[in-house]
């Protein structure tokens, strides 16, 4: 990572949390930038003021000594001459100073050990060769050292040198940068703590807020009013209050709905319940009277009248059956078990020993491979998939042996199962129909049944809170897919499987 995303990484991580995080985090910086700056700025000015200074000293004491000097060189005094060098040792900020001549003898010197030798250094004999004119010798960090010649009639006969120490100079600049320190310090704390009240100002009426947003989760009412909260606080407290009464209300409307639908679904339970099972009792009466007008005067009555008797046996008989389907569709909810974790492959397998006799009249060959287990009815799950399975057997294509394939993945916190045949098929704009009550999509003679199986098996899948659809496939047959939910351990789902059906 380059030290750029490095940076961009570590400045989201900083200012990541919460709002008075990154207000104190955000004011401190900008502070601390600040009166970096600041102090930069001050320091370089005062170092080069400082370095000014020194320059300017060093080029004064030279001027005098060329000045001064002029007479005792041309007279070839040297102890006079050096005793104009010497008057300066009382310089405070003086580390040398010294007259050569044009050669590079050194004519006077604060240290008297050094008269009489040559300077032959490269910058001297630079200067020694250079025009006659005022040089910066050296200028570090340390001490600077400047020349000037000593003139005398448009001649150079000499050359003055003066070097002075710049320690004072750096102690200045060193307790400057001391006091900037302190002062970027003092201003990041400052800023901090005006930064932490204004944050906890500021986020004091968020956290109220969250705190009746909370309140507003849990069903309570009561929104305690902020005090003296900013105006955009202010602004969000209205829109926040103006939203809650929205909700209690809509909560209210919607609470009613559903009390009016609960009781609306109740009653319409109720009175299937008791439509199919008081039915049942005259139309028994009905089918049995009939029956013995069948046995006692067929063929005495004429060929229409034991026609006649057939439609009433055959029709009763029919609505019999659907009554009784009904009575099953409405007792779905109503005699549901409660839901704990089904192991699907017993479940199945009871399916399987319910569908047996058509099964093995019909030669049907279903491939069942290990199922997992789900959170669901048991006794509904089996009447799910008596259902499903029974359809493929009772729609096959004749002379065909029935092919069935039950697969299943994993879809979430759900399990969806996949049941393929290789029957006659379904419309696919039709698909949807088969699920509605008494929609048949075959007439009797064809094919026998209430017209109400696949209508209970919707209603099962969705009590269970999954769906259900019909998918025609392309090389011929049905695939009915559903979704149930998936076995639960400590709060969680979790698919694991049985071992195979026989």
């Amino acid at each position: 990572m380059s030290w750029w995303g490095l940076f961009r990484a570590k400045s989201r991580e900083l200012l990541a949390g919460s709002i008075r995080r990154r207000l104190v985090v955000s004011i401190a910086v900008v502070h601390a930038v600040l009166m970096t700056l600041f102090v930069a700025d001050l320091v370089h000015r005062q170092m080069v003021f400082l370095k000014g200074q020194s320059h300017t000293r060093a080029t004064g004491l030279a001027r005098v000594i060329a000045v001064n000097s002029v007479s005792w060189v041309l007279a070839d005094d040297v102890r006079g001459l050096s005793e104009v060098v010497r008057s300066l040792r009382s310089h405070p900020h003086l580390l040398y100073a010294m007259v050569v001549d044009p050669r590079g003898q050194v004519l006077a010197h604060t240290d008297r050990d050094r008269i009489g030798f040559y300077v032959s250094d490269p910058t001297s004999m630079d200067i020694l060769s250079g025009a006659p004119a005022l040089r910066t010798v050296v200028e570090t960090a340390r001490m600077v050292e400047v020349a000037m010649p000593v003139m005398a009639q448009d001649r150079v006969i000499g050359w003055a040198r003066v070097a002075l120490d710049q320690q004072e100079e750096i102690a200045n600049i060193h307790s400057t940068l001391v006091e900037g320190i302190f002062y970027i310090l003092s201003a990041i704390v400052v800023g901090t703590v005006c930064a932490l009240w204004i944050s906890r100002r500021l986020t004091a009426d968020f956290l109220q807020l969250g705190e009746a947003v909370e309140q507003l989760r849990k069903g309570r009412r009561e929104i305690a009013p902020l005090d003296q909260p900013a105006r955009e606080i202010a602004r969000v407290e209205q829109a926040f209050v103006a939203m809650a009464e929205t909700i209690w209300r809509r909560e209210d409307e919607l609470r009613h709905t559903i009390n009016q639908l609960a009781a609306s679904n109740t009653d319409l339970e109720r009175f299937a319940y008791i439509a199919s099972h008081d039915l049942q009792e005259p139309l028994r009466t009905v089918v049995g009277f009939a029956q013995l007008l069948e046995k006692r005067y067929k063929g005495k009555l004429g060929e229409d009248a034991d026609q006649f008797i057939d439609f009433i046996v055959e029709g009763g008989k029919r609505m019999s059956m659907q009554i009784q389907g009904l009575l099953d569709f409405s007792r779905i909810d109503a005699k549901g078990q409660a839901f704990r974790n089904v192991d699907m492959g017993p479940v199945v397998q009871a399916a399987l020993d319910n569908l047996g006799d058509a099964v093995r009249q019909s030669g049907a060959e279903i491939a069942i491979p290990p199922l997992p287990a789900v959170h669901g009815d048991q006794i509904q799950l089996m009447l799910l998939f008596q259902n499903i399975l029974g359809n493929a057997v009772k729609f096959r294509r004749p002379d065909v042996v029935p092919q069935i394939r039950l697969d299943w993945v994993p879809q979430g916190d759900m399990v969806e199962f996949r049941i393929s045949d290789n029957g006659i098929g379904i419309d696919p704009e039709r698909a949807d129909e088969i699920f509605m009550i008494f929609r048949r999509l075959h007439t009797g003679g064809q094919y026998s049944g209430r017209g109400i199986g696949l209508a209970i098996c919707r209603r099962i899948v969705e009590r269970h809170g999954g769906t259900i659809r019909a998918e025609p496939l392309a090389e011929g047959g049905t695939r009915f897919v559903c979704t149930l939910p998936a076995a639960v351990a400590d709060g969680k789902a979790e698919i694991r499987t049985q071992p195979q059906v026989a």
